[in-house]
């Protein structure tokens, strides 16, 4: 199962014991890895960016009514480890927020070099579409 970039995931995550959101940001098709920026409820730290989980159709309500998008924690998984971890396509995320995102995005100076060109460049694609 391949996900695009811009699609909110849910997946199994080994470190908090159950299925998390996550919004996939790159995929690397010739080697058929997705990079993820995982999704929480609580917030408050650097690169961090926050919206009320009512704005993102398909997204459970969490305890603090926030999804907070973790911008400097990165996961990386293939194709395989995806199947593996049940994954499922939520939705795509909405160009109002998107739109919201990438003025953030652009602040943001804990990811890598990479990783932020490519989160820009994706809610980029995802506006002009």
């Amino acid at each position: 199962m391949a996900f695009a970039p811009g699609d909110i995931v849910l997946f199994e995550s080994a470190v908090a014991g159950k299925m998390k959101f996550h919004l996939c940001f790159c995929v690397e098709y010739d080697n058929e890895v997705h990079s993820f920026i995982y999704l929480n409820s609580d917030g408050g730290f650097r690169d961090q960016f926050v919206v009320d989980c009512a704005r993102i159709q398909g997204m459970q309500a969490s305890r603090t009514g926030q999804t907070v998008f973790d911008c400097p924690t990165v996961h990386r998984k293939t194709t395989a480890q995806l199947t593996n971890l049940r994954s499922k396509l939520i939705c795509q995320l909405p160009k109002e927020v998107a739109e919201e995102f990438l003025q953030f995005a652009r602040t943001i100076t804990s990811m890598t070099e990479r990783d932020h060109a490519n989160l820009i460049r994706m809610l980029e694609s995802l506006l002009a579409a």
